[in-house]
């Protein structure tokens, strides 16, 4: 899909300009406009950030224009550890409370959980079963680590936002819920993790919407996903945004991420 640019928001049908409950945005990587443009367009009563956000200054800035018209979430991803300014203009931002990451927030209406950062080998390889992981918490890898190794007294910056066990298991305890928002995608995309599917299945959720891949997908629309699976599941390209519910056309499986 190509990214939703102003142009666009012109075009949308009567129905579509309706404001909707929700919103989830695909990895920005800096480039926050197109989410300040649709929020001031459509007026959701919250958003959801997937990932990736590498805000080029203090998230709460980078949004002010919006933190008055909507409710703002997140989630973080792989790159949002990538540099000092990556971190901290996420993680030090003054809306770094609404991370969803390891918990369940009624949004909206909705019980939402959130599982932000991606697998690493090194910490976890889901193939794998969770007890033979290298590490069970941040913490057991910092211990394992000397004071020079660490940063900020803890452990690597890159690891901040690689999934250890511990995170994952205390969402998998944390539900039920509605929707499960992850930058890691389910097993239906093709570098997917079925762990993805069991964290769903177990917390119950309906829907689970990821980023990361900067593909969009409806994956019951185009074939990639049964009828019959407990869930429904969307990835969201860069850019891009989707809203639930979805309206009356897209329920029959032609619409999607825009």
């Amino acid at each position: 899909m190509k990214p939703l640019i102003l142009l666009d928001l012109h075009a949308q049908s009567e129905h579509q300009q309706s404001a909707p409950t929700l919103m989830f945005f695909g990895d920005p990587h800096g480039d926050l406009e197109p989410v300040i443009a649709t929020v001031e367009y459509f007026r959701p009563e919250a958003i959801v950030l997937l990932g990736d956000i590498q805000a080029r200054r203090p998230l709460h800035i980078e949004l002010g224009p919006i933190l008055k018209l909507t409710e703002v979430w997140f989630i973080h991803g792989n790159h949002d550890t990538d540099s000092v300014e990556d971190f901290d203009n996420l993680f030090g931002s003054q809306i770094a409370d609404r991370n969803l990451h390891g918990r369940i927030v009624e949004i909206a209406g909705y019980k939402v959980a959130g599982l932000g950062g991606i697998f690493r080998s090194k910490i976890w390889d889901p193939r794998q079963p969770i007890e033979k992981a290298a590490f069970q918490s941040s913490d057991a890898m910092r211990r394992t680590m000397k004071r020079e190794e660490r940063w900020r007294d803890g452990i690597s910056r890159k690891h901040r936002s690689s999934i250890f066990p511990a995170d994952y298991l205390q969402l998998l305890r944390s539900g039920p819920a509605d929707i499960l928002v992850t930058h890691e995608a389910p097993s239906a995309h093709a570098h997917g993790w079925q762990v993805v599917d069991e964290l769903a299945e177990t917390l119950g959720v309906q829907l689970v919407i990821h980023g990361h891949h900067h593909e969009s997908h409806d994956y019951l629309a185009e074939g990639m996903q049964s009828a019959a699976a407990p869930f429904r599941a969307f990835g969201v390209d860069m850019g891009s945004h989707l809203a639930w519910p979805l309206g009356p056309q897209e329920e029959t499986g032609s619409g999607g991420p825009v």
